[in-house]
């Protein structure tokens, strides 16, 4: 059965203890410690997600039978702070004053607040114009001096992240209040964000939910997206899976990818709904079409499982390759998962495939792909046999809790394999795999102990 690597695709929602889950040291850094900032660009992806207590698929070699760790729901992130749907809403004309820079500049030197917010986009942006942080300042401050509740909100996000001036979560603060309190929603949820997170000021989920409660009744999806976070965690208000679905809901119909996600993951879960696979897909692809990196991991992790859809491993790969070429480790471990265990015809190709992905996902820490690359360099597998390289990724693996990776660590001291033989370092890691319920660790360990104590 294939190991669940620590943060696995379908680990995206909350802080769940179900027996099925296992959550991981690993992933639990990945659930939601705050909610982040709506940031600058658009909705972007947070790497969390939500086991589903599926059977794993198969690999070759030895691997535990275990069931796919548990995340959290996708939180709002630094890319939301400014430019989600709703921030224009009221700025019907931006489009068209974007195609025309000259026209646009023309517009803003007269003062045309409208025409000064396009022109500071398109310097932050770079769009028909080098990228200029300070211009891009320069402009919004014109609209925002003229009280324009949209520049002023942009104003405080350029300080809020440090762009063409020294970051400053007081004075973006400031700016934030000046827009919200003439009712812009994105700006309201700014200020929510600052007081969610602790930036520059004490948390204080309550203030928050009051902001994102503002932002929200406007139809704000980030402010509906934070809201449902807040219920789903019990941070400021009662834990409350029903409300935290509803919220994700009203900005999933909007068309927001991370709460279609998180709509994914609570299906997936049955967290205030029943559980539904079929559904969860459903919200996942939504999402994932949106080129939400998690969704488009957990979509590939149902096919690939097989547990409620119909198993396709085509559309699995199709969708692990999506998430994993935006660097999503865990979708990384499964293309290496799947090409290590289907050769189609050409091992020597599929491991030399399972290699690279394995090495992608080892790089960021994926503790299971550690363990993987390992296993291949200690067989030999697409690679020369190397016990030296084994042991260094099944050490890298072993520090992070990897039970297997302790147990084979033993096992490599104990005969000293790569490394120099040492019969009580190899106790030492047999013991560590004992301990997480490892019984062949724990039969090496009676046996080393039997034999020193027979001296």
């Amino acid at each position: 059965m294939l190991q669940e690597p620590q943060t696995s695709p379908q680990e995206q929602m909350g802080n769940t203890n179900d027996s099925a889950t296992n959550t991981s040291n690993a992933t639990q850094q990945n659930l939601v410690s705050g909610v982040k900032d709506a940031a600058m660009d658009d909705d972007s992806n947070t790497h969390d997600l939500f086991s589903s207590g599926n059977s794993a698929p198969r690999t070759r070699g030895s691997q535990d039978n275990s069931t796919p760790a548990v995340t959290e729901v996708d939180a709002a992130t630094s890319s939301n702070l400014d430019n989600n749907p709703e921030s224009h809403a009221t700025r019907d004309s931006t489009a068209i004053i974007h195609q025309d820079l000259a026209q646009t500049s023309a517009s803003a030197a007269l003062g045309d607040k409208d025409a000064q917010v396009a022109l500071g986009d398109m310097y932050k942006d770079g769009e028909g114009v080098e990228q200029d942080y300070q211009a891009a300042m320069e402009w919004y401050r014109k609209a925002a001096d003229q009280e324009d509740a949209v520049g002023q909100r942009k104003v405080g996000v350029l300080h809020n992240y440090g762009l063409g001036v020294p970051q400053d979560y007081t004075i973006a603060m400031a700016w934030y209040r000046k827009s919200a309190d003439q009712g812009d929603a994105q700006a309201q949820c700014n200020v929510g964000s600052l007081y969610c997170d602790g930036d520059g000021i004490p948390v204080d989920y309550s203030k928050a939910i009051e902001w994102f409660l503002l932002s929200a009744e406007q139809g704000n999806t980030n402010g509906q997206d934070q809201l449902g976070h807040l219920y789903y965690r019990g941070e400021g208000v009662p834990q409350d899976y029903c409300q935290a679905f509803e919220w994700f809901r009203k900005a999933a119909e909007q068309n927001c990818p991370r709460a279609q996600n998180n709509l994914g993951l609570m299906y997936n879960h049955g967290h205030g709904v029943e559980q539904d696979f079929s559904k969860a897909l459903e919200w996942y692809i939504k999402a994932a079409k949106q080129g939400h990196r998690d969704a488009q991991s957990s979509a590939g992790y149902l096919y690939l499982s097989g547990n409620g859809v119909t198993e396709d491993l085509h559309e699995a790969m199709e969708w692990f390759k999506k998430a994993a070429d935006q660097g999503d480790s865990c979708a990384q471990y499964y293309l290496g998962c799947m090409f290590f265990d289907h050769d189609d015809g050409d091992e020597v190709v599929s491991l030399t495939h399972a290699l690279k992905w394995y090495l992608k996902a080892a790089d960021q820490g994926e503790a299971e792909a550690q363990y993987m690359l390992g296993s291949m360099y200690q067989h030999g597998e697409g690679v020369i046999p190397d016990n030296l390289q084994a042991s260094e990724w099944f050490l890298k693996a072993a520090k992070q809790g990897n039970s297997r990776a302790q147990y084979n660590m033993g096992s490599l001291y104990e005969y000293g394999d790569g490394v120099p033989q040492d019969i009580g370092t190899a106790k030492e890691w047999y013991l560590k795999a004992a301990k997480q319920g490892h019984d062949e660790a724990q039969t090496r360990f009676d046996c080393l102990h039997r034999y020193e104590s027979s001296f």
